[in-house]
């Protein structure tokens, strides 16, 4: 088990991962397609590394017929 935190993304770093556009992350960061939290006082949106990843491993196959 490792004890090290968690570490933050940005909406940025999760479209990379993801392949998708920045405002797409944004918006399910604000609509709860992913998990995300805010963090200081603007409130910037940051996902979880883990959250992001268990996303990832539920997305269904691009082998699955």
């Amino acid at each position: 088990m490792s004890t090290e935190p968690d570490r933050l993304l940005s909406p940025d770093e999760v479209a990379e991962r993801l392949g998708i556009k920045v405002r797409t992350a944004r918006e399910w960061c604000r609509t709860g397609v992913l998990p995300a939290v805010k963090v200081g006082q603007r409130g910037l949106l940051r996902v979880k590394e883990s959250d992001l990843n268990a996303y990832i491993d539920g997305l269904p196959s691009a082998s699955q017929p």
